[in-house]
């Protein structure tokens, strides 16, 4: 019986060749079924130092042209969060696959715009949550029992404001920067979706100096999952804790905790010894989880990626609702839109 071959690697491109496309082509080139190959940027030098630093075929300052390359099949996007949308939809007609920075886009509007275009093209999505990939996290998932009770913070030194994630039209501020990781990682350990929300907060750290009324620079929330547990989320750039790390969670299931530390690098567990029921605990670091491989493996098999369109919708509308609960005061349901 002839052997089968091994399938010829996909051809991957990046559009964005910033700090968050720089992590996008070291994953890509990690992955032995990708092929680096064309990077595109507004900033002409900066696709092509990426392009000689990974031997890619090519690079541009035209979108366009990647699109048009027959030789491409995944595409990145790592580029501002207010172009996520009119790129994306371009790169699903285009007939790509896609790796998506978060936030999917700045409103479910432009969410379900992309999810609609990946439906008529028949391709994949994922959406680089990068909380998702720890290994730490990963563990917490595994070991502990779904949470009852769990908290989530974000707290950073002061920001410089004139980077283009604080802008108002361009990056949309910390919720859609930083904040919809803690979200969308709440929701995958907590294993369901919220259906309230109750937020307080707006503009502490930076009165008036934001770009526009409904940006946020603090928030502390509380969430109702459907399955009755509760989490509160704290973000912030007040002062970074070092203690804590810039990221901090806490995960309760009724009879042990897990706790998430060192910029999810490290996982702290109490659970009750099976044979005797006292507790112990103890402190895991296992490495990061590879990411483009999973992408690649359900194109390869027709499945949809871990995190995919849903997740990405559900971010972006919990940081809607949260943005409407500090507008209003008022607690805010919160309700997946048919997909």
């Amino acid at each position: 019986m002839t052997p089968t071959p091994d399938p010829a690697p996909l051809g991957w491109g990046l559009i964005g060749c910033g700090a968050a496309g720089r992590a996008h082509t070291r994953w890509a080139a990690a992955e032995a079924n990708t092929t680096v190959r064309a990077f595109c940027d507004v900033d002409a030098p900066a696709a092509e130092a990426l392009a000689r630093e990974h031997d890619g075929a090519w690079h541009t300052t035209d979108p366009a042209r990647l699109f048009a390359d027959p030789d491409i099949d995944i595409l990145s996007i790592a580029t501002s969060h207010d172009s996520h949308a009119e790129l994306a939809i371009a790169a699903f007609e285009a007939g790509k696959h896609l790796f998506l920075e978060k936030p999917m886009a700045m409103t479910v509007t432009d969410c379900l715009r992309i999810e609609a275009a990946r439906k008529a093209a028949r391709r994949r999505l994922m959406l680089n949550f990068s909380i998702r990939f720890s290994g730490a996290a990963r563990a917490i998932r595994e070991r502990l029992g779904t949470p009852l009770v769990s908290h989530a913070q974000c707290t950073q030194a002061p920001a410089d404001l004139t980077r283009w994630h604080w802008h108002p039209l361009l990056g949309g501020g910390p919720l859609y920067d930083v904040g919809v990781h803690a979200l969308d990682l709440l929701c995958w350990l907590h294993d369901d979706d919220p259906v309230e929300v109750f937020a307080t907060g707006g503009q502490i750290t930076h009165p008036g100096d934001l770009g526009g009324p409904d940006m946020v620079d603090t928030v502390a929330a509380t969430l109702r999952f459907a399955n009755g547990s509760v989490a509160t989320f704290l973000m912030t750039d007040a002062g970074r804790n070092e203690l804590l790390s810039k990221w901090f969670f806490e995960f309760f299931d009724g009879s042990g905790t897990a706790v998430l530390h060192e910029h999810f690098k490290a996982a702290t567990f109490t659970l009750p010894d099976p044979a005797s029921g006292e507790l112990l605990s103890d402190t895991v670091r296992p490495g990061e989880a590879p990411r483009i491989c999973d992408l690649v493996a359900a194109i390869r098999v027709g499945t949809d990626p871990a995190i995919g369109a849903r997740e990405g919708i559900r971010s972006t509308l919990l940081v809607e609702r949260i943005t409407e609960s500090i507008r209003t005061g008022l607690p805010q349901k919160v309700e997946m839109p048919p997909m």
